[in-house]
């Protein structure tokens, strides 16, 4: 049947755009082709996208080799009504398609087959470039670019995912481990079996608690709606996480966010903060922290973060002396994380700056991919973070 088909010149057009699909590793075989006439006849064939949409429900699984198809059929598409297309002309298009394309992209070399009228096969190499997809836009756009409706696709988020876990100072005994518990082994030697076994210490992991200093400055403005979403999404998440906001004075807003609906963790938190928008004091705010939440928001097991771009407004002494008070009672677990500067902050002249780069572990997060990666790496057993050590 498929021979016969093979007269129709739509069937002979599909068989060339399989043979170029083939050569940019799609593994089609001669039933996939089968069954792609047999969806075309329910289709209408003068409509493209009918044409492409019924095509990508047999033949694409996943979501790299859809958009490669889509890049593939698009060429071929434009191919095909371009019957006679003179050397100069062509070579002008495909520099446009790469002109075009050249931006944000990756290229796939795929080596092109078009019928041609009396000629038999030519064949034409084509470079198909692949464009980042919607969701890699919106996690690598910076975070005070992001759209009103990147702002609603922030409720990825709230997928369920594994919670943040370190090293717990309580040991279990398990059949690998570090050191031999001796006390363990006899234990259960004395429980009739005749065989021993050798049981070890080994960490527990539990909950990582994590303390967050948010500024709500209005040198951070631009920033405040998606940190504040990404840690109302944390919470569904995080038993130990706790947040606080900062711009004159010292707000928890770890209740407000642990709402349900975003809007109204958004106006809460308005209504907890009415400083928000003003200037930057962190050592005053640091200050707060350790009088007031020490205990009960942070504990000397904790790990705090400080988001802010450390423009401080105070005096450099005062801040120097209340970070190096959180950086011992943490045990060198105070991070600063800046989601404005992208450089090193040995490289300015700001006193605050250079302060928190040198006894903090510094994090540029510009990005939504920045954050999450950031983010992650709190729950390793090393600390990825290279802290940044200018000489004052």
């Amino acid at each position: 049947m498929i021979l016969l088909a093979t007269m129709s010149p739509l069937v002979d057009n599909l068989w060339w755009l399989v043979r170029g699909l083939r050569r940019a590793q799609f593994s089609l075989s001669t039933a996939d082709l089968a069954l792609g006439i047999q969806a075309l006849e329910l289709v209408d064939v003068a409509n493209p996208h009918e044409v492409e949409a019924a095509l990508a429900a047999l033949w694409c699984r996943d979501l790299p080799s859809r958009q490669l198809f889509h890049a593939v059929f698009e060429q071929w598409v434009l191919l095909l009504r371009r019957q006679h297309p003179e050397p100069v002309s062509f070579n002008t298009y495909l520099a446009q398609v790469a002109r075009r394309r050249r931006e944000d992209a990756s290229s796939v070399s795929v080596t092109w087959f078009r019928p041609g009228a009396e000629s038999g096969s030519i064949d034409q190499p084509l470079t198909v470039a692949l464009g980042a997809s919607r969701e890699e836009v919106w996690r690598y756009r910076p975070l005070d670019r992001l759209s009103q409706e990147e702002l609603d696709q922030l409720m990825a988020w709230y997928r369920p995912r594994p919670p943040l876990l370190r090293p717990s100072a309580i040991q279990q005994p398990a059949l690998r481990g570090g050191s031999l518990n001796l006390g363990e082994t006899m234990r259960r030697g004395r429980e009739g079996s005749e065989w021993v076994r050798l049981y070890f210490d080994r960490p527990r992991r539990e909950p990582l608690r994590v303390t967050i200093m948010l500024d709500l400055s209005g040198s951070t403005h631009s920033y405040h709606r998606p940190l504040l979403q990404f840690f109302h999404a944390m919470m569904r998440h995080e038993r130990g996480l706790n947040v606080y906001g900062f711009s004159t004075r010292l707000t928890r807003l770890t209740e407000a966010l642990r709402s349900v609906h975003i809007d109204r963790a958004l106006a809460e938190v308005s209504q907890l903060a009415p400083d928000r928008g003003g200037g930057t004091r962190i050592a005053d705010s640091m200050r707060q922290l350790w009088e007031r939440e020490r205990g009960r928001g942070i504990t000397g097991r904790s790990t705090l973060i400080m988001i802010s771009d450390g423009l401080e407004e105070g005096d450099k002494r005062e801040l120097e002396r209340w970070v190096l008070r959180w950086d011992a009672f943490l045990h060198h677990r105070v991070h600063w994380w800046n989601p404005w500067m992208a450089t090193d902050p040995g490289t300015m002249r700001t006193p605050s700056l250079q302060v928190l780069g040198r006894y903090t572990q510094y994090r540029a997060i510009p990005t939504l991919a920045a954050l999450a990666e950031a983010w992650q790496g709190l729950s390793t057993d090393e600390p990825v973070f290279r802290p940044f050590r200018p000489s004052l």
